[in-house]
């Protein structure tokens, strides 16, 4: 406690420093995709110098032909080895922060004009940049071509959003008004792997699950409402890291990085030494759910269930681990057991109607534990519905990969049956 009885706080949630503070750190270095100006596609970075040497990134996909800030992300307090890495993911030539702001915002405007909105991270990432006024020198880009919309279909563009954004368009600009590029790649079957380009990867998985909707859909039995879902990520998603209590996850994530070894390590010594972090710290629902990850993770399923039934019971508000419960037992096959956790909802905010809010987490380990739910129910076309709101993060949480690929191997060995 300091002298005048206020609390000090020793750890600030990430995106709640960015927007308050980040735009008084000094910018540093900012790093432009090669060929942005001939392709159209820009992948950007910017940075600002923490006092302690990090740095706070801000990264951006901006597309100049038409649909603007199309993904953005943050790196908080990273190293000079992890900026030199993202500055090479980007394309790693620099470029001056004048000119990489006038693309940014200028790509924000003209999307707009045309009915798209930015990222749904945009609202933090844009504290990173500096203010858009007037003591930022114009520079003269070109947006569009010859300042008519450009429409190139993406390789994560399935035919649902292609049809979406031509629709917006139309409304927009009018029919007639803009370009529309639709260059498909093929791709052979042996392309599906794990390891493969992520890039790809999306494109070859709408490539498969429209072809079994377009062969299977009429004839299944569908019982989500995909606009449904979307209208939760849209409007009931925050990017709460856990709980969407600011202080409790303040601590969350004090925890996870200064025990990050331990939790990493699933051992039976990792198991004891958390056991003994519980002791000390009874209040932290986070080592509840590590220690159920870790029973499960070397077999001792007993264990997890007790040390889950426990934490749930004193923490009935931490979704995190109901939910971390409820993966499990439909990765299992206790499937009556893992919908009973869901509180036999197939929608997230019907599951849990006393929240207004849902972390990003807490969407997607729900709908891949449903996703699992129906895969083992032979309801392909609802699994892919759950993988479809899956896949916009597929690469951030392993829930969502696992899931994902369960999906998409399921669907090819069906189409293998049929063709």
């Amino acid at each position: 406690m300091a002298k005048s009885g206020k609390v000090v706080q020793l750890f600030q949630k990430p995106e709640n420093f960015i927007k308050s503070r980040a735009r008084a750190l000094p910018l540093g270095k900012c790093y432009i995709t090669e060929q942005w100006d001939e392709t159209g596609i820009a992948n950007i970075l910017v940075s600002r110098k923490h006092t302690n040497g990090n740095f706070t990134l801000g990264i951006y996909l901006i597309d100049l032909k038409c649909l603007g800030i199309k993904d953005t992300t943050y790196k908080f307090n990273v190293s000079d080895d992890e900026l030199d890495y993202f500055a090479d993911y980007v394309g790693g030539n620099e470029i001056a922060y004048d000119e990489v702001h006038n693309i940014i915002y200028g790509a924000e405007t003209f999307a707009d004009s045309c009915g798209f909105k930015a990222h749904k991270d945009w609202a933090i990432t844009q504290f990173i940049l500096e203010e858009d006024n007037d003591h930022i020198p114009l520079i003269d880009i070109e947006f569009g071509e010859g300042g008519v919309p450009a429409y190139y279909v993406g390789p994560n563009d399935n035919p649902a959003k292609i049809k979406q954004i031509l629709a917006t368009l139309d409304k927009n600009v009018g029919q007639g008004n803009y370009l529309f590029y639709n260059d498909e790649d093929e791709f052979d079957d042996d392309e599906i792997t794990e390891g493969g380009d992520k890039q790809n990867f999306k494109q070859i998985y709408y490539t498969f699950t429209s072809a079994y909707r377009d062969k299977f859909e009429g004839s299944s039995t569908v019982t989500l409402d995909k606009d449904h879902i979307a209208e939760i990520w849209n409007q009931k998603v925050d990017l709460g890291l856990y709980s969407l209590n600011d202080e409790l996850d303040d601590r969350i994530i004090e925890c996870a990085e200064e025990y990050e070894s331990i939790f990493e390590d699933k051992s039976l010594k990792s198991i004891s030494q958390i056991h003994a972090l519980l002791i000390k710290n009874p209040d932290m629902p986070l080592f509840y759910a590590e220690l159920f990850l870790q029973y499960k993770v070397i077999g001792l399923h007993a264990k997890a269930d007790a040390i889950a039934k426990k934490g749930m019971q004193l923490f009935p508000d931490f979704l995190y681990l109901r939910l971390y419960v409820a993966h499990a037992a439909m990765v299992d096959g206790e499937l009556e057991t893992g919908l009973k956790l869901l509180n036999k909802k197939h929608n997230l905010d019907e599951a849990f109607p006393q929240r207004t809010v849902f972390s990003e987490g807490e969407f997607m380990l729900f709908y891949a534990a449903l996703c699992q739910y129906f895969i083992a129910k032979g309801n392909l076309i609802d699994a892919i519905i759950c993988s479809d709101a899956l896949i916009i993060e597929i690469y951030k949480y392993a829930c969502s990969e696992n899931a994902v690929l369960a999906v998409l191997d399921q669907v090819k060995s069906e189409l293998d049956e049929v063709f």
